[in-house]
């Protein structure tokens, strides 16, 4: 079994047929770095910032001081010496995952909702459990045998969206994977079931089998379990360290079990109807009926609707993207097998419990549900509007996304603060994400110009949207090519602590905080095989999380926040004005009211 905190000392085998990605992210200029960053910063600080003042304490410190230039020769020797596979941000990128010690609940975990069955005769729980798993063993078997096709991103994270689960230690947690596992892990009522779902030479059982297997499990009479091994994932790290510590002495066999499953899935007892519903199944659901630890986990609720969500150090959205688009084109051609001599049981794994773990579990569980009873979750959707009206009136579809949520936070706080937008590197080796900061000198104008009681007039208006569009584009483009700061940054500060070098000034005052703390942290994730959007939690406790979808003719985001520092019904508020005006703008209507002579 393969056990370490960093992706960079695997050596696992990578299918032949994926290694298509043969060029690397160039680590970007400090001219760029500078620049960049005190565009963010300006932004950040106010509308009109004297940077004179703060210029030591600023990124272009880092150029004049001299420090910026050997940091960056470091930089580019460390990435001259790596391992051509890796990018220069790789291993600074997978430690910073690994030694965080807050919760991955709401911090990493982002959870997706899977189009619905539109065939009423398969749309109960079983059916759909049944299809998915299916579905996604032939996608396992596909990735294992080397049989997927040629794909476009970097598939160097492929081998761990199987088989591998986060494993919390002191300081840093590790990954831990067994390619040779045939099984998955289900929980049902909080309790834990495994299933072998595939035989002694790895070919995939019948679906009927399987289905019945999941049957058994939904058909165990015994009372739900309120207090699940699931919580104990929820909690932060260090907390779970020592409870984790307890359960390998104890129930060893059981936790191997669940580490080395294929992936979970999770057989919920009750229903999502609503948006809201729905949406959060897929982002928290019931804690007690999840195990947030394993590489991805997908959760079926009793009327048929399918989430999944992944645990985010190995891997980013575009690998689940991939395989769940591959999975629903598979589902839709799945057809139950009538027939079958195969058998496979689902096997109760029953934890025997010290008092010891009892008495962590029960504060696990208050914990957790305390964290999660902070954060406040709103669905918004407007359906004035997408991506058909914004290519037609000449602007990028994400631009005016990313404008919505300037222009509420202007009316909202009357401000602009540090804004996250996740931009896909998996073109590159080993590519994760780079930031776009969506915050611009532009969405100030546009904020600014929208404002009710702004003379800008419905064409200046116009021009500046279509010149804001321009920008944003800029922006997206070089974040896809890893020409933004905020890695660059991260890696310049990281290569200064590998070299044993005391932290620089730079990152301990308050304008660096103000450059790196995000309160509006957006990603948006469009795909065939999903609907609604991405959601996720804020990443600051007077921030917002903005999972988005700007579909053909309506936008959708779930607002997440924790009030009373933040508060997703204000926002949505904002949200609802600023696109009631970006709909008079694209009808040609003058939003404002008359300004009297």
């Amino acid at each position: 079994m393969l056990n370490d905190r960093s992706l960079t000392t695997l050596s696992l085998r990578r299918p032949r047929s994926l290694l298509m990605i043969s060029n690397r992210v160039m680590i970007p200029s400090i001219l760029t770095l500078i620049s960049l960053s005190l565009s963010a910063l300006s932004l950040s600080l106010s509308f009109s910032i004297s940077l004179s003042r703060s210029i030591r304490c600023s990124p272009i410190y880092i150029s004049i001081s001299g420090v910026g230039p050997s940091l960056q020769h470091a930089l580019v020797d460390y990435d001259k010496a790596l391992d051509q596979r890796f990018s220069y941000v790789h291993e600074a990128w997978s430690e910073m995952y690994f030694t965080d010690r807050l919760s991955i609940l709401i911090n990493q975990i982002p959870g997706l909702t899977f189009q619905d069955e539109i065939d009423p005769a398969r749309r109960s729980q079983v059916e759909r459990a049944t299809s998915l798993v299916s579905s996604l063993l032939r996608y396992h078997v596909a990735l294992r045998d080397e049989k997927l096709p040629p794909l476009k991103n970097c598939t160097l994270a492929y081998p761990y969206l199987f088989q591998t689960s986060r494993i919390p230690r002191p300081n840093a947690d590790v990954l831990t994977r067994n390619p040779e596992s045939r099984h998955i892990v289900v929980v049902s009522k909080g309790r834990l079931y495994s299933v072998e779902v595939l035989d002694r030479v790895g070919a995939i059982r019948s679906s009927l089998a399987i289905r019945q297997a999941l049957q058994q499990i939904l058909d165990d009479k015994r009372p739900p379990e309120d207090l699940g091994l699931g919580y104990f994932t929820a909690l932060d790290r260090d907390s779970w360290v020592e409870p984790r510590k307890e359960l390998d002495a104890t129930n060893g066999g059981l936790m191997k079990t669940v580490d080395e499953a294929l992936f979970v899935v999770c057989l919920d007892d009750a229903d999502a109807s609503t948006e809201k519903e729905v949406i959060f199944n897929g982002l928290i659901g019931n804690p007690c009926n999840r195990w947030y630890d394993k590489c991805f986990e997908v959760m079926i609720t009793k009327n048929g609707k399918i989430n999944i969500h992944w645990e985010h150090s190995w891997g980013d959205g575009a690998i689940i993207i991939q395989m769940m688009n591959a999975v629903y084109d598979d589902m839709k051609r799945y057809e139950p097998v009538l027939g079958s001599d195969e058998h496979i049981p689902a096997v109760k794994l029953d934890p025997v419990l010290t008092e010891t773990s009892k008495s962590q579990l029960a504060a696990a569980r208050t914990v957790v549900n305390k964290t999660i009873g902070k954060m406040d979750l709103i669905p918004f959707q407007f359906h004035g509007f997408g991506k058909n009206t914004c290519k037609k009136f000449g602007v990028s579809p994400d631009s005016i996304s990313q404008l919505i949520f300037q222009v509420a936070q202007w009316r909202h706080r009357a401000n602009a603060v540090g804004t996250y937008e996740s931009c896909s590197t998996s073109a590159f080796r080993s590519g994760r994400t780079e930031t776009i900061r969506s915050c611009s000198k532009e969405t100030k104008s546009c904020s600014l110009a929208m404002d009710h009681d702004h003379p800008a007039s419905l064409e200046e208006i116009v021009s500046l949207l279509k010149k804001n569009s321009e920008k944003h584009v800029t922006l997206c483009k070089d974040a896809a090519q890893g020409q933004g700061f905020d890695r660059h940054l991260f890696a310049l500060r990281w290569i200064n602590k590998k070299q044993g070098l005391p932290d620089l000034p730079l990152f301990s005052h308050p304008n660096h905080s103000k450059l790196s703390t995000i309160r509006l942290s957006t990603s948006t994730v469009a795909a065939p095989c999903l609907q609604l959007c991405l959601a996720f939690g804020p990443v600051s406790d007077d921030g917002l999380g903005l999972g988005y979808l700007m579909d053909q003719e309506s936008f959708l985001t779930a607002v997440t926040s924790f009030p009373p520092a933040s508060s997703s019904s204000d926002f949505v508020r904002h949200l609802q004005s600023t696109c009631d005006d970006l709909h008079a703008v694209f009808t040609g209507k003058n939003f404002k009211p008359a300004r009297s002579a």
